[in-house]
């Protein structure tokens, strides 16, 4: 891709700033691993932090001093947040933080690369680009024996900590912040003249919750499909999860087979190519590429099987309930933070492919066992475990999704905690903050009208006059032309 969002948003580096040559470039990066920061340069509270390991290293042609440390927790039972600063030899005097993914829980920045999640894969990284780059573990972490520290992202059974909670929720991009602010100035001698976000996912509710938050920290953010109504997603994947794993009923077509929510692969499959077949071809082109959402009108029940049949070409009733769940809305009873009632459903009739995120196996496990059971299930499960309910064995299949039912007074505080649904971005605006959102219409992941809805709120409560002065969505959708792929703005 010639031109990315990412360009869009950080334009050319500026000519580089001279090295420092006294003393050495190795030199410099080994006296780093002495600095402790003190707790006083970190605006939230803290023990202060430390760098624990430093060492000269190469992106290509670009060297780099790579450092890594922790900061000290308040509660001694919280782990330390664990964050990376690259620091390049040659500065271009600007700084990036990256968001995290899923539950956080591992390093978001490997030498600077971290790029792919919007879409970058053949353009110079932002360390090659001269700037400095930087990233944490939200404050959690676990080792695993056999399996990456990337699992983290799975786990979150850490929230039963409330630092630990509060860090992954929003406290630890300000002290991962500040921390790399104060090194990259022991560094070079100065502070970044311009600070860039970038994340997507749960890096893009980060991304959202830097401009929300900490708006003069910031001068460029990018926020990619971004979770930032956590709660009601969540709720959405329980809601789901509790139609993928409906038993069934023998009082509907005569077999409870016929009524169980669980979509094998060879029915997710047939989904996706029949809307495909349908669809593809409305911009004029059959590419593999549904370009226009909006105008596919794909019916479901046109893919229900004979009454009491089953068979991979069709779809029996309880399986035709599942998809119109995840196509429609997660309601709660109640407003929660700023409003927020609702999370739309998923795009399935316009492009969404389902087929891998829902499990190889039609019983849920309690807990559900990711790969076994469905994404939706294995994370909207650990929150409803460990978030709202602190009850490790709660079985989140039995919970109302609607009124939260016992747990219907912890929604909101939990909303508020979690949810960076603050439309209000005058703050941002008026330092000179620039943000810019981006969605794919196809996620199946965080539902592409979640972000539809934000932008709307943004409207409502800016005015689309001020709103153009320094925000720009896009919703991701590929097309071809001359042989080039580009993503056009759509909103």
């Amino acid at each position: 891709m010639k031109q990315s969002f990412f360009a869009l948003l950080l334009l050319s580096s500026a000519a580089f700033l001279p090295a420092q040559q006294s003393p050495s470039s190795r030199q410099s990066c080994t006296l780093l691993r002495r600095v402790i920061i003190p707790a006083s340069a970190i605006a939230l509270p803290t023990h202060g932090a430390r760098v624990t390991s430093a060492k000269l290293s190469h992106s290509g042609s670009i060297e780099f001093c790579k450092l890594l440390g922790e900061i000290n927790s308040i509660d001694p039972a919280a782990q330390p947040i664990r964050f990376e600063l690259n620091l390049p030899t040659q500065w271009n005097g600007k700084a990036l933080h990256f968001g995290g993914g899923g539950f956080d829980g591992a390093l978001s920045v490997t030498n600077g690369l971290h790029t792919e999640d919007v879409g970058i894969r053949t353009a110079a990284t932002p360390l090659q680009r001269g700037y400095s780059t930087f990233g944490s573990d939200s404050g959690h972490h676990h080792h695993y024996l056999f399996l990456p520290d990337i699992y983290n992202e799975l786990k979150s059974s850490f929230a039963l900590n409330l630092e630990e909670r509060r860090n992954y929720a929003h406290d630890a991009l300000k002290k991962t912040h500040d921390t790399a602010v104060f090194l990259i100035a022991q560094r070079y001698g100065a502070s970044p003249r311009r600070m860039f976000f970038i994340g997507g996912s749960t890096g893009g509710r980060e991304a959202y919750f830097v401009t929300q938050l900490y708006p003069l920290d910031y001068d460029g953010v990018l926020g990619a499909y971004a979770g930032w109504n956590q709660v009601h997603l969540d709720l959405q994947f329980i809601r789901i999860s509790q139609a993928e794993y409906r038993a069934g009923s023998s009082s509907l077509a005569g077999s409870k087979k016929l009524t169980r929510g669980w979509l094998p692969t060879s029915k997710t499959r047939l989904v996706i190519t029949r809307v495909m077949q349908a669809c593809d071809a409305l911009d004029g082109f059959r590419d593999g590429i549904i370009s226009n959402p909006g105008a596919c009108h794909f019916s479901l029940p046109s893919l229900s099987c004979p009454v009491g049949q089953d068979h991979k070409t069709c779809l029996t009733p309880g399986q035709l309930q599942t998809l119109e769940t995840f196509n429609t809305e997660q309601r709660t009873a109640e407003p929660l933070v700023h409003g927020v009632q609702t999370m739309p459903g998923f795009n399935i009739t316009a492009g969404t492919d389902l087929t891998g995120s829902l499990g190889l196996l039609k019983r849920p496990f309690h807990p559900p066992v990711y790969l076994l059971n469905s994404f939706h299930y294995v994370v909207g499960d650990g929150v409803l475990r460990f978030f709202l309910t602190g009850n490790p064995h709660f079985n989140a299949l039995t919970f109302d999704t609607t009124t939260g039912g016992p747990y219907g007074k912890e929604l909101l505080p939990q909303s508020i905690a979690s949810d960076a649904s603050d439309a209000d971005l005058s703050r941002f605006a008026q330092h000179g903050g620039k943000f810019l959102m981006l969605h794919g219409t196809t996620d199946a992941t965080i539902p592409t009208n979640s972000s539809v809805e934000f932008y709307a709120m943004l409207q409502a409560q800016m005015g689309q006059q001020a709103l153009d002065r320094f925000v720009r969505f896009y919703q991701h959708r590929l097309v071809v032309e001359r042989g080039q792929i580009h993503a056009r703005r759509q909103i």
